[in-house]
């Protein structure tokens, strides 16, 4: 299947997202069709640091992890937040086992993509080791399943599926706060203000980046030395189609919302948008029986090869992009501090 696992200290590429090209059968669109077969794996007595300096370097978010070949747990960007949160950053010394979920979900290549999205929303997790015989083969992720899902159809308006509940922080906040209250609301990221103005966000990824794998203090670094600026903002009439279109072009996992008076109104997630593709699917299948094949052939046609996907896109957004507000980017950060983070 050409599947190359990187362990720690070998030569490899992570997890990356190989062009796909659709089998000539015709058969529905699967998990093999569109995970990523290059994946980087540790082992249960690595340093959490070595682990985090790892994931920053190839910019991913987890790191799977293996014992002769066998997945037994998965070490994820959350998981190091829990630790800052809990105020032990001792990342050296602790161990991936001490901080890794076990047992993990996997699921097998064969399982259609659908399935895999389901049982990403029912357990509230973001990627998946796949398994073959026992054998780790790949992994996709939620952003893998929301390129082909948003596909299916517009979903009408950002509005109807943002989280309207917008937890924010001040910019002078420390890290260990931002953490705790990130952990404490199960939540990945907060919006950073400054004297009631929008000013960046801070997510998970941010404290992997910049405060573990460069061996910061979480206690003493403020908000506004490792957040991200200047924020993209789209309005909450912004179709779902161009929001999903939007994070997949920007690497993007989250998209702030943003009313006409410049207020921050909402947050979009790709866990939004794939809640509101099964809400919709769920709801054409239960009114039109017989679209179920018709939605399966739309699966069919899906495929990870990106310039592919984006003319897909490009064609079912032709109309909406005629109409669609113009997205607010927003150029600088007002009146911050000297210190500013890291681009």
């Amino acid at each position: 299947m050409g599947t190359s696992t990187d362990h720690f200290g070998a030569a490899g590429t992570p997890h990356a997202i190989l062009p796909c090209r659709l089998p000539s059968d015709g058969k529905r669109l699967k998990v093999s069709d569109i995970m990523g077969r290059e994946i980087i794996t540790a082992n249960a007595d690595d340093s959490v640091f070595a682990a985090a300096k790892r994931m920053s370097e190839n910019n991913i978010s987890c790191v799977v992890v293996t014992d002769e070949e066998m997945v037994i747990g998965i070490l994820t960007d959350k998981d190091i937040l829990k630790g800052i949160a809990a105020d032990d950053t001792d990342f050296h010394r602790l161990r991936i086992s001490q901080r890794m979920s076990s047992p993990v979900e996997v699921i097998p290549p064969d399982d259609l993509v659908v399935v895999a999205g389901q049982l990403m929303e029912t357990r509230g997790i973001k990627r998946l080791p796949v398994v073959d015989a026992g054998a780790l083969v790949g992994i996709v992720t939620q952003t893998d399943i929301m390129r082909g899902l948003i596909s299916i159809s517009p979903l009408g308006a950002v509005s109807e599926v943002m989280s309207a509940k917008v937890a924010t922080i001040e910019t002078g906040a420390t890290i260990a706060e931002a953490a705790r209250i990130m952990a404490a609301n199960g939540i990945s990221c907060l919006v950073a203000m400054h004297r009631q103005e929008l000013a960046g966000i801070l997510t998970e990824k941010d404290l992997l980046k910049r405060i573990v794998a460069l061996h910061k203090d979480p206690t003493t670094t403020q908000v506004v030395e490792i957040m991200s600026f200047p924020v993209v903002a789209i309005p909450p009439d912004y179709s779902v189609l161009s929001a999903g279109r939007k994070m997949d072009t920007m690497r993007l996992h989250r998209l702030v919302v943003m009313d006409r008076t410049r207020k921050v109104c909402g947050v979009i997630t790709q866990t939004d948008i794939m809640r509101a593709v099964r809400r919709e699917m769920e709801r054409l299948q239960k009114a039109h029986p017989l679209l179920d094949v018709e939605l399966r052939t739309v699966l069919e046609c899906l495929t990870d090869d990106t310039e592919k996907l984006r003319g897909l896109l490009g064609a079912m957004g032709d109309v909406a992009r005629e109409t669609e507000p113009t997205d607010q980017a927003l150029p600088d950060s007002p009146s911050l501090p000297e210190t500013h983070p890291p681009t």
